[in-house]
């Protein structure tokens, strides 16, 4: 299977396990991809995943061209609406996801780790947008990188298709730490571990205020943060986390 799925407590990892292909991605390995994200959403059980890539030489290099841009032929235009049916066009995880990457993270590979909250990159990591030599689109890429990363620098990555270090990468702000190469997951791993201690309810409600909020009026925003407050304060973990702070304990959430 080129898609590995584990758990670790609360901790769920996605790997890419085609290391001899840099963990390019087949049509199937797109669908397992989403399948896993999808369980990940579902499960109340999980309070963060962690997606990585098998090895050290690629997180991902992206789709894998022979298999999933092939020419189209037939006769006529099949047409569709646009549904959420894979990462990369438009699936949505109320869960932390943190991405951990090593080697190279191009193309369709970049637009999984711009899936993700958190993005750790191995100091041998390198980032790229190189559909354009090949006559594709970055497709998801394009709509993210700029609200990432600004419109003029998501430009000159996704026209150029020109690589970028992991040092470059974070002086973008298209990853958050650097870390020596190999310790990745190990980090990701960390960070997931922090914030499991933290109440999964306000957790993933404080992202989905975060992701809504992003582009609407501060008074739309507010009436949102509201209505999310509300709910909190009728949760048996917020009754939870206010008698651990006057007791001075670490609280124990259940995610209720």
């Amino acid at each position: 299977m080129s898609v590995r799925f584990s758990r670790e407590g609360r901790i769920a990892i996605i790997t890419l396990d085609r290391p001899e292909k840099l963990n390019a991605m087949t049509p199937e390995m797109y669908a397992d991809i989403t399948r896993r994200l999808q369980e990940v959403d579902a499960d109340d059980g999980i309070w963060v995943a962690i997606v990585t890539g098998a090895g050290t030489r690629a997180f991902s290099a992206g789709a894998d061209l022979t298999t999933v841009h092939r020419p189209q032929a037939g006769p006529g235009v099949s047409w569709q609406p646009l549904r959420q049916e894979r990462f990369d066009l438009g699936l949505q995880v109320s869960k932390p996801l943190i991405a951990a990457i090593e080697g190279y993270c191009l193309a369709g590979g970049l637009e999984l780790a711009l899936c993700c909250d958190i993005r750790i990159a191995g100091e041998g990591a390198r980032f790229g947008c190189p559909e354009v030599r090949w006559n594709v689109l970055h497709g998801y890429g394009a709509l993210a990188l700029p609200r990432l990363i600004g419109l003029s620098r998501a430009l000159y990555l996704l026209l150029t298709g020109e690589f970028v270090d992991a040092q470059e990468a974070l002086r973008l702000g298209l990853v958050h730490e650097v870390v020596p190469q190999g310790e990745a997951l190990e980090r990701a791993r960390a960070l997931a571990e922090r914030i499991c201690r933290n109440a999964p309810l306000a957790v993933r409600m404080t992202k989905e205020l975060a992701l809504r909020s992003f582009e609407v009026p501060l008074s739309d925003g507010l009436r949102l943060y509201s209505e999310f407050r509300r709910l909190l304060q009728m949760s048996e973990d917020q009754a939870e986390g206010t008698r651990a702070f006057q007791e001075r304990r670490e609280p124990r959430f259940q995610g209720r």
